[in-house]
């Protein structure tokens, strides 16, 4: 059976790790959906330098009304583990002369625009866990969708403006109240889209996350790491032997969140636990050559039909960023995930580093 890709009515998975030579051909199929508008691109990006990429944005700028938002913080800002690249996308932007059609978003402190999606003709997203770079498209792993659904659409755009709006980053202060997921079916598959967009430093994503969690039989992780407290403490039933819980994590990402905290009982499952595996990634690279190779989805199956995907890490810091996760309910769509799943954790076991992270 394929692991690189899936679909279903409105719907198309496609799924990358160059280290487990799964091939969604990510990046053709961007360029596709790219090249497939009719009328309006509404690019929402934390990082794009990919060559391709921008010059199908280049070739469509002309055709269609396109607006690129993009990531323009301090270079790394405080965070030492959720994506700290020394920002070049300006560099890549203005090079492939699409200055006129992008605007960079500026957040406070160390959070990010770390959104990666594009609106098509208010009809169609493309959207997964990774950047429109080289990295993210052709080394890391990551997974990606289209979905087809005007509804869905709708509330991307309506982010998507609230992005580009005059004072989007005062939005981000704390107490500001939780927005409500977009609930909607494409075809047969409820999908709920949740943003932590302007509602500030609220608990709304990881509140979602504990729910699905509070009762689940079955857990399955592929994630660049898992750091946020909550979900850290909803995890800690599945420290039991007998609980059904399997994983897969970047070395690297979660050697720096767990920090001093290594004994902390929270990070059991990175302590030794066979059930997990960690990815033979390389450390992150500051030199901003494009060359990142993270175990980078942020991904967890449920009971096998939920999925749980998007750009929002499991950490403390993504909270407080501009970010977009969805909750899959398909028994087919999980099952997809599971086979892009145990694919990587085969191999890991076998190549990666031991447990603890060194």
């Amino acid at each position: 059976m394929a692991i690189s890709t899936f679909s279903a009515p409105g719907l198309n998975y496609f799924f990358w790790s160059d280290r487990a030579k799964i091939d969604g051909k990510v990046v053709s199929r961007l360029v596709k959906f790219i090249q497939g508008a009719k009328h309006s691109l509404d690019v929402a990006i934390y990082d794009i330098r990919n060559d391709d990429v921008l010059k199908a944005l280049k070739g469509m700028s002309s055709k269609v009304k396109l607006h690129i938002l993009f990531d323009a913080g301090k270079p790394g800002g405080k965070s030492k583990s959720v994506d700290p690249k020394p920002s070049k996308s300006a560099q890549a932007i203005k090079a492939h002369g699409l200055d006129p059609f992008a605007q960079p978003v500026k957040e406070k402190s160390s959070h990010l625009m770390h959104d990666k999606f594009i609106v098509r003709d208010g009809a169609s997203v493309w959207t997964g866990s990774g950047n429109f770079t080289n990295g993210g498209l052709l080394l890391q792993d990551n997974n990606f969708m289209t979905i087809d659904s005007t509804a869905i659409a709708g509330a991307y755009a309506k982010t998507f403006g609230d992005l580009g709006a005059p004072g989007h980053s005062e939005t981000h202060k704390s107490g500001v109240i939780t927005s409500s997921p977009t609930k909607v079916k494409v075809g047969a598959i409820p999908i709920s889209v949740q943003f932590s967009t302007q509602v500030g430093a609220t608990e709304g994503v990881e509140t979602e996350v504990q729910t699905r969690l509070k009762n689940a039989k079955k857990v399955r992780i592929i994630a660049m790491l898992i750091s946020d407290s909550g979900i850290l403490t909803s995890l800690l039933p599945f420290k039991k032997a007998s609980k059904d819980i399997m994983g897969v994590l970047d070395p690297h990402e979660m050697k720096v969140a767990m920090g001093k905290k290594a004994t902390n009982p929270e990070f059991w499952f990175a302590q030794g636990d066979s059930r997990f595996a960690f990815a033979p990634s390389k450390p992150f690279d500051r030199s901003g050559n494009d060359t990142n190779n993270f175990m980078h989805n942020k991904v967890m199956i449920i009971d096998d039909k939920v999925v749980i995907t998007g750009s929002y890490n499991f950490s403390e810091n993504a909270e407080a960023n501009d970010e977009n996760m969805l909750v899959i309910e398909s028994n087919a769509v999980a099952g997809a995930y599971d086979k892009y799943f145990n694919a990587l954790f085969a191999l890991y076991k076998k190549s990666g580093p031991k447990l603890p992270p060194k």
